[in-house]
């Protein structure tokens, strides 16, 4: 499926957007990451989109979009064996780190 963001999604990226509200100082590094089916280049830019789609939602959703970073890995950062469909769709995630000053 294209969709950038998965609807099972939105109750994870609520709790993050609670926890930013809660901390006005924090800030968060969005990342995207890909498995390695297809080209690299599409890859990071799919990477690139999921993180960005992200930050769009925490945006619409009352965070500053300063507190907000985003990157894209692409294939570079696998949590799970490529060669497996169930390891696949593990790899295809993005990941929130908080950003303490």
């Amino acid at each position: 499926s294209d969709e950038i963001v998965k609807k099972k999604s939105f109750q994870a990226m609520d709790a993050v957007i609670k926890i930013l509200k809660a901390n006005p100082d924090m800030e968060v590094r969005i990342e995207g990451h890909t498995d390695n089916q297809g080209g690299t280049a599409h890859n990071m830019d799919l990477s690139t989109r999921r993180a960005e789609s992200v930050k769009k939602y925490f945006v619409e959703n009352g965070i500053d979009e300063n507190r907000i970073e985003t990157v894209g890995y692409g294939p570079k950062k696998p949590i799970a064996d490529n060669k497996t469909k169930k390891g696949q769709a593990k790899n295809r995630r993005v990941e929130f780190h908080i950003i303490q000053d």
